[in-house]
Parts: structure tokens; C-alpha cells; sequence
């Protein structure tokens, strides 16, 4: 009786349920997306913004979301509206479009004409290669000098009863940042991003006040294609110009800041892994076979790797290949040095070099570190692209330095089951990359935040002998990339994946497609995730 009881008593709420979904299918599916060059991560946080809080307030959001390399605004574009990184829609250089792959990896307003032709669409941008190149197949196309006239324009199309889709470019912050610098210091540079918010509000109010808005179903996208330097003057490959706020608000998708370590790892995304310590002292690292590879007793090398450092003690392995008991046993490690790092080389007669870094890494950032060694010449130390330090070395050709064993580690040394720090370094790693050659200072800075490396134009891609992505989502197999075969082992328990970024401009296309109910084929590559709540209609959610 109880048990008949309880089900009756669920019914009505069955029913209510059946009832928002039917009525929310019924709506028409409508979308604006907002695209602006140049608001840096930090921006919204700080300025007076209250019709992009309005949006965020219902939205899948991040204020750290991944712009892509290299961040500029011709790239941004591309990755934005194709789906798909630089590396495949061929974007690469500033306000150009030269060796694009636009044919093979078109716009989504041309993905949403070929798949529902009936959706009227809009692009109105200050840049007019977007309209002729990307958003070509839009029925309305309109192209202004101003962010003035843009938005003012926009409002007229949105307004537009049969409007189904409109895409808007505004580009004052980037042109303000380009002349002042994008410092949060500089008036001209927050008034430029306040100024935007009027806009977003503006064409947010021209939506509501649609006619026909009860029966409709918009989304609105807000994304900025890349932030900037303090100079004002662009490198394309910095923190400040890659993280940029990526905002997706609407009824479907989660009203919830989106952190990547709470998601879980995404197929074809750049994940990371995490090692943690273990309680029960279980080791936990990755190990990668060395035994008759070109890794083994290497006279030349550099080693990158991004890291983000745990809780430590000692003096614990992040990379290395020998018995880390003692200093003067032949290989090397890169370990924990008090706050910082350093690497330990000796060859096979003892011969041993300490030289680190005097930067911190345990202050919960990513990092990025390199060691080039030239066995008869020097050995260099960067962190974050900057030489620290540097040791003329007296090896001469004849030196071993091969290590005894079979493996270099991460998070542990050569023999596995280094005590120091015990039971493993704890940490996260990301695009681990070990070449068998010195790679310039220029190369190092150039491409230390490039993705998929074996892709790219980089001038040492001979000498690559592993690269490990951390993309994997599962299973103990870490897949090395440099084309070599040197794939790593996991082993131990106490790991985690996620994404290493927990939204990008990638994301915005397959989601733009989603909410106009249009599947996405897996043959066109897109790389991005679609983030629709599994609550339905957020009838029973709960706001983190």
C-alpha cells in the first residue's frame, strides 16, 4: 500500500514534467551569438557589467575558457565559427585569413543552412572577411565600421519576426587595448568593455521584447575570440591572450561556472592527467620503456613539460630516468627543490650537475618547464619561456650518460620506487615533450602553448621521440604522439583526468547546432562538447 501510495503521489510530478518538456519543445529555437575581440579573462569580473551577469546568470560559463593558439582575432573567428582549432581551419596569422580550410571545415551558418534551410540567418560584423569567407551562406549580411553601427543593426534583426540566428562581431576593447594596453587600470579599456555590456543588454531587451518571445526559445552565446597583452602589443601565445570568457546562456544548458577539475575528461579534447598521493602509500606515476630508444642515454635533449604542482615534501621525481638515491648515478631527474625545481644529470663516472630554477612552482598555477642539455657545451633551465638559469658543462664526447634502467618515470625516478617525498610526486601534467635536440630560446617561447605539436610547423618535429598529450580518457595506456611508438604505462590508482580547460571557443559551434536541434556528424571533426544539462528543463536543479 505504501509502495502505491508514494508512486501516486510522484504521478502529478511525472505529469508536470511531461507537460514543461512538451511545452518547451513547442517553442521555436532561436539563437544570438556575440563575439568580441579582446576582452581579457579578468574583465567581467571587474568592470560593471550588468547585462552580461544577466546572461550568466543562466548559463554554462567560464571566465578561464580556452581561446585557442595563436590568439588572434582572424584566428579566433575561424575557431569559433568552424568548430575546430588553428591547427585544423589553417588560421594562424593576424588580421589575415591566408591558408584557411574553410572548404573542408566550413562555418556553422553554413553547417545551419545546409541542414535546415528554412532558419533565417544574420551577420552583422566589423570585419568583413568573416562575412565573405565564414558566414558567406548568412541571408542577411551587413558589415560597419563601428560597434555603433553593428549593434544597432543587430537590434533592428533581432527584432525580425522570422529571425532564427544572428551573429554579431563588436572589436573596441581590442582597439582600445591595442592603443592603452588591456589593463583593467586603464579607464579607456573598461569603459570600451562596459560599453559592450549596453550592447548585450540592449539586444537582450530587443529579444524579450519580441511578440512572439513567449512561444520562442533563444539562446545567447557571448564569447570573447582573445584577450591581450598589458602592452597592448600582441604575442599571440600568452596566458592573457588565450584565456578569454566563453559564456552559453539558455534554457537547456546548466546555470553553473564550469571548473575543469569537476569534469570529467573529454574524448578529442586536451585533458590532463593528475597524480595524486595516494593514503595507502601506493606509488602512482607513468612509465615510458626507454630500453634501445633514441630517450636512452641522450647526449642532446630538451625536456618540456606544463606541470601544476600538489601538496609535497622532500625532494620527489617530476621526470626522470635515474636511481634519484644518490646525485651522482648516471641520468637525470627534474624534481621538487625546496619550493622550486631543478635538474640533476651525472653521467656514468660520477661527473654530476645541479642547476635550478629560482621561480616558484607550488603556488597552484600551471607552469611550464624546460631543460635543454648539450652534453660538451652548456645545460639552460626555463620556466614559463624565461632562461633562469644556465651551466657550461665540462662532459666531454665520450661520457655515458645512459642510465641503468628501462624507464624514464613521471612522478617517480628511474628505478620506480624512489622514497623521497613518498610515495610519487603529486601533481598534474600536460604536453610532455622530449626532443633529442637543444631547441632555441625562440623555439621554446614559440610554441610552448601549442597544441598538437606532431601537427605544426615546428622546426625540430626530426628530433621529437615522445610526446605525450595526456589526452587519453581511460585505460593505463598513455598514447605518445611524436610518431616514435614510445607509449607510456600508467600505473597505480591514484589518478585523475579532466579537461585541461573547462570550456572553449570550440564549444561554440556544436552548441549552437544542438539547440537548433541539428546533429552534429561525426566526419566534419568538430572538437567541441555539447554541455546540455541531463536535468530535464531544470525542473529539479540545484545551483552550484
Amino acid at each position: 500500500m505504501k509502495r502505491i501510495f508514494k508512486y501516486v503521489c510522484l504521478l502529478p510530478v511525472v505529469l508536470f514534467t511531461m507537460q514543461v518538456a512538451m511545452a518547451q519543445q513547442a517553442k521555436t529555437k532561436k539563437i544570438l551569438v556575440i563575439g568580441v575581440d579582446g576582452i581579457i579573462n579578468t574583465a567581467i569580473d571587474y568592470a560593471a557589467t550588468p547585462g552580461i551577469d544577466k546572461i550568466t546568470a543562466d548559463a554554462s560559463y567560464s571566465m578561464n575558457g580556452y581561446g585557442g593558439v595563436p590568439a588572434y582575432s582572424s584566428s579566433g573567428w575561424s575557431t569559433m565559427l568552424t568548430g575546430v582549432s588553428a591547427d585544423k581551419h589553417g588560421v594562424t596569422i593576424n588580421k589575415s585569413y591566408t591558408g584557411n580550410k574553410f572548404s573542408q571545415y566550413p562555418s556553422v551558418v553554413n553547417r545551419i543552412k545546409s541542414a535546415a534551410s528554412s532558419i533565417v540567418v544574420a551577420s552583422v560584423v566589423r570585419t568583413p572577411e568573416i562575412n565573405t569567407l565564414l558566414n558567406q551562406a548568412a541571408d542577411h549580411k551587413f558589415q560597419y565600421a563601428t560597434d555603433e553601427e553593428v549593434y544597432n543593426k543587430a537590434t533592428e534583426l533581432v527584432k525580425q519576426a522570422d529571425m532564427g540566428a544572428v551573429f554579431v562581431q563588436f572589436s573596441s576593447p581590442a582597439e582600445v587595448g591595442q592603443e592603452v594596453g588591456f589593463q583593467l587600470r586603464q579607464a579607456r579599456y573598461v569603459i570600451a568593455i562596459q560599453k559592450i555590456d549596453e550592447y548585450v543588454a540592449g539586444l537582450h531587451a530587443a529579444i524579450e521584447a519580441r511578440s512572439t518571445y513567449a512561444n520562442e526559445d533563444w539562446n545567447i552565446f557571448f564569447a570573447s575570440t582573445h584577450g591581450g597583452t598589458e602592452s597592448g602589443v600582441p604575442q599571440s601565445t600568452t596566458p592573457e591572450e588565450i584565456n578569454v570568457p566563453v559564456i552559453l546562456s539558455g534554457g537547456e544548458l546548466d546555470n553553473k561556472e564550469l571548473v575543469g577539475t569537476a569534469l570529467a575528461p573529454r574524448e578529442g579534447a586536451d585533458n590532463i592527467l593528475t597524480i595524486n598521493k595516494a593514503s595507502s602509500g601506493e606509488r602512482t606515476y607513468v612509465r615510458v620503456p626507454i630500453k634501445g630508444t633514441a630517450l636512452q642515454g641522450m647526449n642532446r635533449f630538451t625536456i618540456e613539460t606544463w606541470v601544476k604542482a600538489g601538496a609535497n615534501t622532500s625532494d620527489p621525481s617530476i621526470i626522470g630516468d635515474k636511481n634519484w638515491d644518490s646525485g651522482g648515478l648516471p641520468g637525470y631527474t627534474i624534481c621538487r627543490s625546496g619550493s622550486t625545481w631543478k635538474i640533476n644529470i651525472a653521467n656514468q663516472k660520477s661527473e654530476r650537475y645541479d642547476i635550478g630554477s629560482t621561480k616558484a612552482l607550488e603556488d597552484g598555477n600551471w607552469h611550464h618547464l624546460a631543460v635543454t642539455f648539450d652534453k660538451t657545451k652548456t645545460c639552460a633551465v626555463y620556466q614559463d619561456g624565461v632562461k633562469v638559469a644556465e651551466s657550461t658543462l665540462i662532459y666531454k664526447d665520450a661520457d655515458n650518460m645512459a642510465s641503468p634502467y628501462d624507464y624514464l618515470c613521471l612522478a617517480q625516478d628511474g628505478t620506480q620506487t624512489y622514497g623521497g617525498g613518498a610515495p610519487n610526486w603529486a601533481g598534474s601534467f600536460n604536453e610532455v615533450r622530449i626532443w633529442t635536440d637543444v631547441l632555441s630560446t625562440a623555439t621554446i617561447q614559440k610554441y610552448m602553448y601549442l597544441r598538437n605539436i606532431e601537427n605544426s610547423d615546428h622546426p625540430n618535429l626530426a628530433s621529437l621521440n615522445l610526446y605525450l598529450k595526456m589526452d587519453d580518457v581511460r585505460g593505463t595506456v598513455v598514447r605518445d604522439y611524436s610518431g616514435k611508438g614510445n607509449n607510456g604505462e600508467l600505473v597505480g590508482t591514484a589518478n585523475e583526468r579532466h579537461p585541461y580547460y573547462p570550456i572553449g571557443l570550440t564549444d561554440v559551434s556544436v552548441n549552437i547546432l544542438s539547440h537548433l536541434g541539428i546533429r552534429a556528424d561525426g566526419t566534419w571533426g568538430l572538437e567541441g562538447s555539447v554541455l546540455k544539462s541531463n536535468v530535464p528543463y531544470r525542473l529539479f536543479k540545484v545551483n552550484n
